[in-house]
């Protein structure tokens, strides 16, 4: 018997994690708006905005995660959909006091902090 269920294969590379946070994101079009992350992963986040910012895919956007450790670091996203209830943003780099880093650097870091 045929399964009821549609055939489903999963393509993302990285596994998503609930994070519920307050993001900043900053466009030139659209000013300041301020959201909620819902998921999120090594390669990219959802945020949960209202209203839904009306930006094109493959926009550059900044978003500083203002209740992490550091509310200071600018994320340098780029815009991959547009939904109904927000927006999903693939990370490209990060910047601190104007210099940029890659998001490998971060990892980097992070495992250092670990051991």
């Amino acid at each position: 018997m045929a399964s009821l269920l549609p055939d489903y294969i999963e393509r993302r590379l990285f596994s998503r994690h609930l994070v519920h946070a307050r993001v900043k994101l900053t466009h030139g079009a659209i000013g300041e708006i301020v959201g909620r992350s819902r998921e999120i992963s090594d390669s990219g986040l959802f945020v949960e905005v209202f209203p839904v910012p009306k930006l094109p895919n493959g926009s550059n956007i900044k978003m500083y995660m203002l209740d992490s450790a550091y509310p200071h670091i600018a994320f340098n996203m780029k815009v991959i959909r547009i939904a109904s209830d927000g927006i999903g943003l693939m990370f490209v780099d990060y910047e601190i006091d104007g210099e940029r880093f890659s998001m490998e650097t971060l990892r980097d870091q992070v495992k250092k902090n670990l051991n």
